[in-house]
């Protein structure tokens, strides 16, 4: 049967290992010194190399001739772990065995000594799959082992796993394989399997793997099924990717702002099956790399690309201002995101390259809400300033933010009547306990049900709640009161009450004589006369 190429090229010793040395390298000197540990955690994302280098310890632990930390890889253990006749090396998918049944009978096992090796290894891949219960009773064996048992443990999501598992195990990160060493990799499989590939094209490949090993063999071992003499031409139809030449054009299309022109492109790439959602994260890597570009003296290092695309894409960072790049990267996100959850990818994506072309379009925000408030908050000033225009003072004065703030000052009782007399109601107060709300819900909870009049420069507030004068009577909320008054009518009003508490008991007890009066039979003909 055919061996897919990541299988069949599977790094049998540390040193086939790419990319990892942070990782091997260690590994290989706990080996020589016989330094074991009980625990191991491999983390990392897919295809670096998590479950290979766990099979490769497995072997260099029980291997009857090591070599320099490495496993011989001739003898009988080792080549029983290849084949799986050894039953001492146990690899367990914790994706389809996450339950506690699965891990007691784990437990169960480990308290068995080996039969053919010196360990007994438990390699655990999607370890974070474990549910709760499971990584509970994970825990003492795991911490306590038995000497024969060795626990490997590999996740991408290393976030999942409970602290108490973290502490419990010696951690290794797996980093992004680079680009240039997954191309180095291919050209060499490429050699054995006697097929021809340009530079340019692994790299490509390599660049689509987006780090990972197995990825580029996987996309290698299709493009082999293509052609044997494998072309950036040939990478880029396997892969479905877009020519770097539409990428240009498009680009170009954006910065001339020639919408019908971009469009036409599309439609030409949907023509031939391109799928524009991965368009739209092609583009977002051509815009990166003219931000790199714009951004950083030397980015040829962070760049994976031809020669000649390298120029080309540095003469257009040289018509774009990085603004704009960074906008375009963030619509074209939007877009995929978009395309992602379920719209018409062709219609998100011809919408997205007009939005390019037209300038005006291009802006985006992450928080459309915040902007939503920023614009109601200048309409409602433009509305105040055209309703009540400011005064033009002749001669400054000191504003009334640097005066030290004044206490109350009650009027009195005639000025009161007078005020009362001349008081209309404020038709724009719900609007001012509204606006308070802003800067305290609680404050303006105080005012909640009262009403204001407007007499000359006054604002007089009602309320039969006392808390709201007690808030009244504090200058800081005062200040804070007149001012959003302020925002909301463009005119400055001192501030003071309606009624208080003494003329409303007098009124109450007058009104009360007048009544015993009449129950009494005594005439009377004038209320305020008597």
């Amino acid at each position: 049967m055919y061996r897919v190429l990541y299988r069949k090229y599977r790094p049998r010793f540390f040193a086939d290992v790419v990319g990892q040395p942070q990782v091997t390298d260690t590994l290989r000197n706990e080996l020589k010194s016989d330094r074991i540990a009980h625990a191991y955690l491999f983390t990392g994302s897919r295809g670096t190399g998590k479950t290979t280098c766990s099979k490769i310890l497995a072997k260099a632990v029980n291997c009857l001739h090591p070599n320099n930390g490495d496993p011989c890889g001739k003898c009988e253990v080792c080549c029983g772990i290849d084949d799986g006749s050894i039953m001492d090396v146990v690899e367990i998918d914790a994706a389809s065995n996450n339950g506690v049944d699965d891990v007691r009978m784990l437990r169960e096992e480990a308290n068995f000594t080996p039969v053919n090796t010196k360990y007994r290894v438990y390699i655990i891949d999607e370890v974070h799959m474990l549910s709760i219960g499971a990584f509970n009773a994970l825990l003492k064996t795991l911490e306590e082992p038995p000497p024969h048992v060795i626990f490997i443990l590999a996740t991408t999501e290393v976030h999942k796993l409970p602290s108490t598992i973290l502490s419990r195990c010696q951690r290794f990160d797996f980093h992004r394989i680079s680009p240039q060493s997954i191309a180095q990799r291919l050209e060499e499989v490429c050699e054995k399997e006697n097929v021809s590939i340009e530079h340019e094209a692994a790299l490509l490949a390599a660049g689509v793997a987006d780090g990972a090993m197995r990825d580029a063999l996987s996309l290698l071992d299709r493009c082999m099924g293509n052609a044997d003499h494998i072309t950036e031409d040939v990478v880029r139809n396997t892969a479905g990717l877009a020519d770097k030449s539409h990428l240009i054009a498009l680009t170009d299309a954006v910065i001339d702002h020639n919408g019908a022109e971009a469009i036409h492109i599309i439609g030409r790439l949907y023509s031939e099956s391109k799928d524009m959602a991965r368009l739209c994260e092609e583009l977002i890597e051509h815009f990166r790399s003219i931000m790199l570009i714009k951004t950083m003296k030397q980015p040829q290092e962070f760049l994976v690309m031809p020669e000649n695309d390298y120029r080309r894409t540095k003469e257009q960072s040289e018509k774009l201002k990085l603004g704009f790049v960074l906008q375009a990267i963030d619509t074209l996100r939007n877009a995929n995101e978009k395309m992602l959850r379920g719209a018409n990818r062709r219609i998100e994506a011809e919408m997205t390259v007009v939005k390019l072309c037209t300038p005006e379009t291009a802006v985006v925000s992450s928080d459309i809400s915040e902007l939503e408030t920023r614009i109601a908050a200048l309409e409602q000033t433009i509305k105040t300033l055209l309703t009540n225009p400011p005064p033009i003072h002749t001669a400054a004065k000191p504003s009334a933010a640097n005066m030290p703030a004044k206490p109350a000052k009650r009027p009195s009782q005639a000025e009161m009547e007078r005020l009362r007399k001349e008081a209309v109601p404020m038709t724009q107060w719900p609007d001012v306990v509204e606006e308070m709300k802003k800067y305290s819900r609680t404050v303006a909870s105080g005012f909640e049900g009262s009403t204001a009049y407007i007499s000359g420069r006054y604002v007089l507030v009602d309320s039969t709640n006392d808390i709201c004068f007690e808030l009244l009577r504090m200058p800081a909320q005062r200040d804070k009161m007149r001012d959003t008054i302020k925002r909301i009518t463009g005119k400055e009003y001192k501030l003071g009450r309606y009624s208080y508490p003494d003329e409303v008991k007098s009124e109450d007890a007058l009104s009360q004589l007048v009544s015993d009066f009449q129950s009494a039979g005594i005439p009377v003909e004038d209320k305020n006369k008597t």
